[in-house]
């Protein structure tokens, strides 16, 4: 469902000042009061911005001596929602709500200068890339909000950043260098940096990214968004995939040869496209990512963002294409660990030793239950299928149980069929409410197992009781071993665990080799 400007409040209070002097001193004030009251706050003023009395020019300054406090309190409330499992819930839905609503609400504003440049104030127009830049920025900063909440970008921002970019063009200040340091590494940047800015972000694939990741390519554009040019003409010669947007469309870029003939814009990303392959070359000679100025990263997780970037970015359509077929069925899901158990036990999990377990296998913050309840499970659509264990699944908005990005799942196609067990490895969520997942199948044939620590220590997150997990079999022809899979924050290096599948054994845990919020599947040898 898109999420309007109005999300940060709408009950006005008096407009709190004339001139960029007094709203600093409103801002002084402001400053003590709660990050809640701030944030809606600035809501409230932002919107009155368009309609208040005041000269054109001096709500331009009025909002750019905003800005920055207007984005520490974004981060802050910003905090809630980010990365969160969908549907959010109403709280986490609500903050989401409010953080779009003012990032719109900031676009709204710096883009009522324009009309007001061509009305009452020419005067305006030697700021003209600044506005224009500042209205672009908040357009791809509430795209971004959908992103990092898993949701897709509404058609109608994408026809709004295009909508400015053609005007950018038209006023002929699209590569006019502004000052923009807010919130930003680099403090120059133009207006065809800012909108291909947000085609890079999307092009990215956010729906496959962590929020830690977005994060990444977010601060990294801060480097690189203006190496990227816009011509009406594609690039007579290009060592990378030939990419364009169409101005008149309701979606971002794609591949040229989907473009109409007129109306497009081509990337070229030849510059991107050389420096992403000189920072990986860069860290194979041994230097640090820091080194070259893309942050304090391990230099795998560096190496392993850049080769992904340049895949999407400038290797488009030129790959393997992993097959995909279109298939329609109906299959039960089980949420993580727990339901999945459940399903291949029948039962609740007791101790071995004959007791009820005591506790839910969770984050800790679970109520207690001599017994759990029947675990859930729900009713999914796979919607395609790849070779490589590859599935596109869609849940419809009447199912509300929480799916998180890198979640564990189960899936059982019937009742005489095993359980496959696979990970969210794509999460979206479309303008009806549906939620499509792209589901990476790791094992079939999961085994019930229990586990718990072999020797009680203080403030161990385990106890001494059996809790549920899984004994996932070896899989040779990708080269791994039997591997377990337990609740979070149970993996440590070299930390023995007694494991029950029926008789009880005590194991060493080796590598973890993933994690997402509900499990954490680790290599293990005899203790």
């Amino acid at each position: 469902m898109p999420v309007g400007e109005d999300g940060a409040g709408s009950a006005l209070e008096p407009f709190q000042f004339t001139d960029a002097a007094s709203c600093r001193a409103w801002l002084g004030r402001l400053a003590g009061a709660d990050a809640a009251v701030r944030h809606a706050s600035f809501g409230r003023h932002v919107r009155q911005v368009p309609e208040a009395l005041l000269a054109p020019a001096v709500k331009l300054e009025v909002l750019e001596t905003m800005r920055e406090a207007v984005h520490a309190a974004q981060a802050e409330h910003a905090k809630d929602h980010r990365g969160r499992a969908v549907p959010l819930n109403p709280g986490h839905r609500a903050a989401w709500q409010e953080t779009v609503g003012l990032w719109r609400a900031l676009a709204s504003a710096y883009e009522s200068l324009i009309a007001d440049m061509a009305e009452t104030a020419p005067e305006l127009a030697t700021h003209a890339a600044l506005i224009c830049q500042r209205v672009l920025r908040y357009t791809g900063l509430a795209m971004g909000e959908y992103n990092r909440a898993y949701h897709s970008v509404p058609e109608e921002l994408w026809q709004q950043l295009h909508r400015l970019y053609v005007f950018a063009e038209n006023a002929v200040v699209a590569t006019a260098r502004v000052r923009d340091g807010v919130e930003r590494i680099a403090a120059e940047t133009t207006c065809t940096a800012a909108y291909v800015r947000s085609l890079l972000a999307q092009l990215a694939q956010p729906d496959a990214l962590t929020i830690r990741q977005m994060d990444i390519v977010d601060r990294w554009l801060d480097h690189w968004e203006g190496l990227v040019s816009l011509s009406p003409e594609p690039a007579r010669s290009s060592t990378v995939a030939a990419l364009a947007v169409d101005l008149m469309s309701q979606k971002g870029a794609a591949l040229a040869k989907q473009m109409p003939a007129a109306g497009a814009r081509h990337l070229n990303l030849d510059n991107l496209g050389r420096t992403l392959r000189q920072a990986s070359a860069s860290l194979k000679k041994g230097q640090t990512p820091w080194q070259i100025g893309l942050g304090e990263l391990r230099p795998d997780v560096c190496e392993m963002m850049l080769v992904l970037l340049y895949i999407q970015w400038c290797a488009a359509g030129t790959g393997r294409v992993d097959e995909r077929t279109a298939a329609s069925m109906s299959v039960r899901i089980c949420p993580g660990i727990a339901s999945i158990h459940h399903q291949l036990t029948g039962r609740p999990l007791r101790q071995p030793e004959g007791e009820p377990a005591l506790r839910v296998v969770g984050n800790g913050s679970m109520p207690e239950w001599d017994e759990p309840p029947p675990a859930a499970t729900e009713t999914w659509s796979i919607v395609n299928k790849s070779a490589s264990g590859f599935l596109g699944l869609c849940r419809k908005p009447d199912v509300n149980a929480p799916v998180g990005h890198r979640q564990l799942l189960g899936m059982k196609a019937g009742p005489e069929k095993g359980i496959y067990v696979g990970i969210v490895q794509r999460l979206n969520v479309d303008a009806n409410g549906s939620v499509w997942v792209g589901l990476r199948l790791i094992s079939a044939g999961p085994q019930p197992a229990a586990v718990r620590t072999a020797e009680e220590r203080a403030g161990d997150s385990a106890g001494g009781a059996y809790e549920r997990a899984l004994l996932l079999p070896e899989d040779a022809a990708r080269n791994v071993p039997t591997t377990l899979v337990l609740p979070p924050k149970w993996y440590r290096p070299e930390r023995v665990l007694e494991v029950h599948t029926g008789t009880g054994q005590r194991i060493r845990l080796q590598a973890l080799l993933e994690e997402g919020p509900n499990f954490e599947r680790a290599t293990f040898a005899p203790a």
